[in-house]
């Protein structure tokens, strides 16, 4: 059974800062709404994160009211609203239960769980039409935060040497890896574990659509794991906190190449030099 912890905002921090206390905990979800943050929770979960979730609003002087996720066939429901999705002649990115097409160079098939990266949200689609513009062919490339695999599908499908799908999420690694096998991947490497596996090891090309405090965070890692001239691809932020995201790029000598902004999140291109 799954229960809904609606937590509302302190106004003594950024809505997106305060979202960010949160990650760490274990969830089956987190989505940021208008007036509260509400937390997904599985049995097992409500014992462990409880405590945590207590700790933090103790200290906004928060009070969180607690309802239970109705009873239905969920999978059965997003499979009715989930949509195909057609980027120009790029990429087509489709359901199992989708008919094919011939349209696009790319097509890539989405298994539709709970994982975040189905295209659908401005950041995912972002990063995929802005890796158009990065010559994937025989690159290393680190998808950290996967979710999905979409952006490490895509990768293989522009020509990547080998991929590595990053996410800490157990049921993220799970679906990366049936979606790896839908699309017959063989230069993808799913992985259950941190960013920090990969802190001696190089690439060319990162790609990393999470969320800004983690961004922030991880910068020097994921500097120290991009190789020279290489890119890191960034998404999962509001264009307000972009400057923030790049200035703490430049300490690490990584240039902005492109940026954009969709629904008010951006994606920006980094190169380092």
């Amino acid at each position: 059974m799954i229960q809904v912890y609606s937590i509302p905002y302190p106004t003594t921090i950024d809505k997106e800062d305060f979202a960010g206390l949160f990650f760490d905990i274990d969830n089956e979800g987190i989505e940021e709404k208008e007036a509260t943050l509400d937390i997904y929770l599985n049995d097992a979960q409500q014992i462990s994160s409880i405590e945590q979730i207590n700790e933090i609003c103790a200290t906004y002087q928060l009070t969180y009211t607690v309802s239970t996720l109705e009873n239905k066939n969920w999978n059965a429901q997003w499979e009715s609203s989930f949509q195909p999705i057609l980027m120009d002649d790029f990429v087509y990115v489709r359901a199992t239960f989708h008919q094919q097409t011939k349209l696009t160079q790319h097509e890539i098939i989405i298994e539709p769980k709970m994982s975040f990266g189905t295209g659908h949200h401005a950041t995912t689609a972002q990063m995929m039409q802005n890796m158009r513009s990065i010559h994937f062919e025989n690159k290393t490339v680190l998808d950290c935060g996967s979710g999905t695999g979409i952006l490490a599908i895509l990768a293989e499908k522009l020509g990547a040497k080998n991929c590595i799908a990053l996410d800490y999420d157990e049921w993220c690694y799970t679906n990366c890896l049936e979606n790896i096998q839908l699309n017959n991947c063989t230069k993808i490497e799913a992985v259950h574990g941190e960013i920090t596996q990969y802190k001696s090891q190089k690439f060319d090309i990162i790609l990393a659509n999470i969320h800004r405090n983690y961004l922030v965070d991880t910068m020097e890692t994921l500097t120290n794991c991009l190789a020279d001239d290489g890119y890191l691809l960034i998404s999962g932020f509001y264009e307000s906190d972009s400057a923030i995201l790049l200035n703490k790029a430049l300490e690490y000598n990584l240039i902005a190449n492109y940026h954009t902004t969709q629904n008010n999140w951006s994606c920006i291109i980094l190169q380092k030099k």
